[in-house]
């Protein structure tokens, strides 16, 4: 009889009312019972904890307190958890209820495997299938210069523990793919179910892919400063990627520029600017 581990499934929730219960059902829903459900409430708004309050089950604790962050709201959930094994859920998003099943297998077979993913759906409001996402996981090598795994993965805690936890000064996004960076480098292996089994939740100009996308420049800068003798080994791969990058972010500079609501930005700031200016030299003539 295989071993039965306790699952902690710790879900941070910052204002997802509209979308948490469903992410808590496809917890409590998983064909691997033996779990236990933390939800950290990140300093929500007054509806969201309105719904918090309402979702009551024996295999749930909810922990409140002032926002943090992602990354601290995560690491907050694995710190109160029973669990040998975690899986972190987004608010927003939700398992296929096999998951922790096929999952938990793996892990319990092969004690060289850390952290087990699988296949990803990304999909819209309207549950419409608009992006599917193939992570290969593997070894460090394979984390290097791109996430292999999805953000939200079963993994053990003491993964959690040797990487030092999620990395709290990260609240600028990204901060999962240096987590994965941070496990494998002691390690630890990443294996994928070549299944679809999680569902990611596309929101189209959301507050946090918009401060993601604005600050790619500095969390790759970040990252490769934490973990400089990896990127240090691997010089002339770290070049290219590096080269690869500069161009995408000029890309993404070009596209903002010729954006509409630049433009109409710049539109209407541009006599602002002229009366500031007008003020200075005026101030400048008075002070003569």
């Amino acid at each position: 009889m295989e071993n039965i581990k306790l699952v902690s499934i710790v879900i941070p929730c910052y204002n997802d009312k509209d979308y948490i219960q469903e992410s808590v059902n496809s917890a409590l829903n998983q064909s691997y019972e033996h779990i236990e459900v933390i939800i950290i409430d990140d300093g929500s708004d007054e509806a969201t904890k309105k719904v918090l309050a309402s979702i009551n089950h024996e295999k749930i604790k909810l922990i409140t307190q002032e926002n943090k962050g992602l990354s601290a709201a995560r690491n907050v959930g694995i710190a109160n958890a029973n669990g040998e094994y975690i899986l972190t859920l987004d608010a927003d998003d939700f398992f296929e209820n096999s998951f922790l099943e096929k999952a938990v297998h793996i892990l319990n077979s092969d004690l060289e495997v850390g952290v087990v993913g699988c296949f990803t759906n990304y999909f819209e409001d309207n549950y419409k299938i608009v992006h599917k996402n193939y992570p290969s996981g593997g070894n460090i090598d394979d984390f290097l210069f791109k996430t292999n795994t999805a953000a939200n993965s079963l993994f053990r805690k003491k993964c959690w523990l040797d990487a030092g936890g999620y990395d709290e000064n990260m609240k600028k996004g990204y901060e999962d793919w240096e987590f994965w960076i941070s496990v494998t480098k002691h390690n630890w292996r990443v294996h994928t179910i070549e299944e679809f089994l999680f569902n990611y939740r596309k929101k189209e100009g959301s507050m946090l892919q918009t401060i993601t996308n604005s600050y790619i420049e500095e969390n790759h800068r970040y990252i490769l400063n934490k973990h400089k003798e990896l990127y240090i080994r691997d010089f002339d791969k770290t070049i290219e990627f590096l080269q690869k990058a500069t161009l995408k972010y000029k890309a993404n500079e070009i596209k903002r520029l010729k954006s509409i609501d630049y433009k109409l930005g710049h539109f209407f700031l541009s006599p602002l600017r002229v009366l500031k200016k007008c003020i200075f030299i005026l101030l400048n003539i008075k002070n003569k």
